[in-house]
């Protein structure tokens, strides 16, 4: 397993929901509280799985969601210029959706493992992924 992961939506919402995969993330989080990986989330991360869980179980259950991650042993990482630009460049080429972009973006940018559900990373050139 790679010293520095990122969690995309799709992996924190297969914990949320109790999908498949939630096992190996809630695994990955008790790893991080040994500090044996380090576990990046993308503000629009947040921002997804919070309106998913709104939408879903409503507003007091979606806040309770997102303070149960935020209280996991993770760094999330706000937007700043030169993330803004690489996931500009990735949107660019095609085939991920904005906030994807984003998170795709990171993982290239911190040399970081992308922890997700979705087989639209897997054309993203550079990128080391493991699906759950």
């Amino acid at each position: 397993m790679p010293d520095e992961l990122v969690l995309d939506t799709s992996a924190i919402i297969a914990w949320f929901e109790d999908e498949a995969g939630a096992d190996e993330v809630e695994d990955l989080v008790r790893k991080a509280q040994r500090d044996e990986v380090t576990i990046y989330v993308a503000f629009v991360s947040l921002m997804e799985a919070d309106y998913i869980m709104e939408r879903k179980v409503g507003r007091e259950q979606a806040e309770t969601s997102i303070a149960n991650v935020e209280n996991w042993p993770i760094s999330v990482v706000e937007s700043h210029p030169q993330w803004r630009y690489q996931a500009a460049r990735i949107k660019a080429r095609g085939g991920l959706s904005l906030a994807d972009s984003w998170i795709a973006s990171l993982a290239l940018m911190t040399g970081a493992e992308l922890v997700h559900k979705d087989k639209e990373f897997d054309s993203v050139p550079g990128l080391r992924s493991v699906r759950l």
